[in-house]
This record gives structure tokens, sequence and C-alpha cells, in this order.
């Protein structure tokens, strides 16, 4: 159950009677449930294992809803209560996802992409997962991509004996080769985890992004991710290239840019991802 002084807090939030918790899904990282405070519903969500995680969340969503191209979650409260971070948003109703809502979030996602930056990173390190993410600011994307990326998560899985030698000199190669495989760059704002799971279509069509692991990058890389597990029609896709089309040959880079992602996941959850990982990487050396 909501441990004691969550209640409490958020019985002083509301000043109001909450009339029930009911456990939802808050992912594999933090707890969350959904109540309800006269007519109106909330979404709470806690966590007290990663410290700084549900503040980098809050620091990612009003970056989203900040650029005024795409909806988050309404944040009514953040707070650190002892050990625990706590984070309450205004419940989104789930809706439909129709023709209509693809359209919508592939056309808005685009003009949240257009949206231009100065560099690449972000002013604060903050996650991938539960991963720590780091995000020095660069200005070429290669380099932003070698050294805030992938680097960081072949030392992990090294140091977790995921990788031979042999393996290690193939990402070697592949830094060696990325300046001939990508296109011109440029960076924006991205979500940074699009998987299906970090989106919601609310009522009339509405999308809304959730859980973001945001920074400045190449929008090519938000765009592989939503093909890394599937779950996104093919009117999203659509709807995004007619607004902001993908360089030619955007199809080839999917499995380079998912290479990132893939070492999260192979880091987070195990070897279960080593074969899909080192097929993505093969395909490049």
């Amino acid at each position: 159950m909501i441990p004691e002084l969550i209640k409490e807090f958020l019985q002083a939030l509301h000043k109001r009677d909450i009339h029930h918790f009911a456990l939802v899904g808050g992912g594999s990282i933090n707890d969350a449930f959904r109540y309800s405070v006269g007519n109106e519903e909330f979404f709470v969500k806690y966590n007290n294992q990663v410290q700084g995680i549900i503040n980098r969340e809050v620091d990612g969503l009003n970056a989203i809803a900040n650029l005024n191209c795409i909806k988050t979650p309404e944040i009514i409260a953040y707070e650190k209560l002892d050990d625990y971070e706590v984070l309450v948003l205004r419940f989104i109703n789930s809706g439909l996802r129709t023709p209509k809502a693809w359209e919508s979030f592939g056309q808005q996602l685009a003009e949240m992409h257009l949206k231009p930056a100065t560099y690449y990173g972000w002013y604060q390190d903050n996650f991938i997962g539960s991963l720590h993410q780091t995000n020095k600011k660069y200005e070429d994307f290669i380099d932003f991509f070698i050294s805030e990326r992938l680097r960081p998560q072949i030392k992990l899985a090294k140091a977790n004996d995921y990788f031979s030698a042999e393996e290690i000199k193939k990402f070697d190669c592949l830094f060696q080769k990325l300046e001939d495989i990508l296109p011109e760059t440029q960076p924006s704002l991205v979500h940074g985890d699009l998987w299906s799971g970090n989106f919601m279509i609310g009522e009339e069509d509405t999308p809304f992004l959730i859980d973001p692991s945001i920074h400045y990058n190449f929008r090519e890389t938000d765009i592989a991710f939503t093909h890394l597990f599937g779950g996104f029609d093919r009117q999203f896709y659509d709807a995004y290239n007619s607004y902001y089309p993908l360089a030619k040959g955007f199809q080839d880079r999917i499995a380079l840019y998912n290479i990132y992602p893939l070492l999260v996941h192979l880091n987070l959850f195990g070897t279960g991802y080593y074969g899909s990982l080192m097929s993505n990487l093969n395909q490049y050396v």
C-alpha cells in the first residue's frame, strides 16, 4: 500500500477527502496510484530507490510543455518526503488510438523536433530507465553520440562481462565509420525514451508524452526508438514525414541509433538483449 506519509502529503495538498487509491502501472522503477478527490482524478508516483529520477522527470515534462507543441500531463505537485520523491499529475483518461490521434501525434512530434537547439546534450545529467545518463554539451552529434551515449554503456557492459575484447574492437570500428554513415545533423529536443509505453492518447484524440529522458539530440534517434519494440501506426510516420521529412536513407540508420537503447536494456535486464544488440552492430562493421 501507499506509505502513510505520502497519504498525509496528498491530504494536505488537496485539503479534501481522498476517495480511494487504486494501484496502476508506474513502470519498473516507480510505484504509482490513481485516486479521486471530489469529481477530479489524479495520478501519484513515488520512488525511494533511485534518487533524483523523478526530479529529472519533472524537468523533462516541463521542457516539453514549454515548447507548446505536444501535451504532457499537468503537474500538480512535486515534493521530497524523507527518502521519497513524489510526483502528482492530473490523471489522463485513455482514449482510442484513432487515425486522427496518430496523425496528430506524428505532426506534433515533428513540430517539437523542428524547434532548433544550439548544442547536443542538456544542462544536467538525467536517467534512461534507472541508469544514469550523462548529457555534457557538444557541438558535434558524432562526438556526443560516442562520448555521452555509447561509451558509458559499453563501459558498464564490459564491467558486467557482457563483451569480449574483440567485441569492444567492433565498437571502435563503428566509431570510425560514423562520419560516412550519418547525414547532416542538427540538434533539437527529443523525448529520449520513445517506446509505445511512453505516450498516451487522451480524450478527443489528444496525444501526451510521458516519462521523458529529455535532452537535445538528433531527431532521428527519437524516431528510430519508435521502431525498436513497435506499436506505432503507419499514420504516425506518414504524418511526421509529411510535416518534417526524414533524410534519405533513414531506414538504413535505424539499427545504428538503436544500439544505444539496446545497450541500456542489456545493462538493465541482461543477456536477453545481447543477440539483438550484436545483430545491429554487425550491420555496420
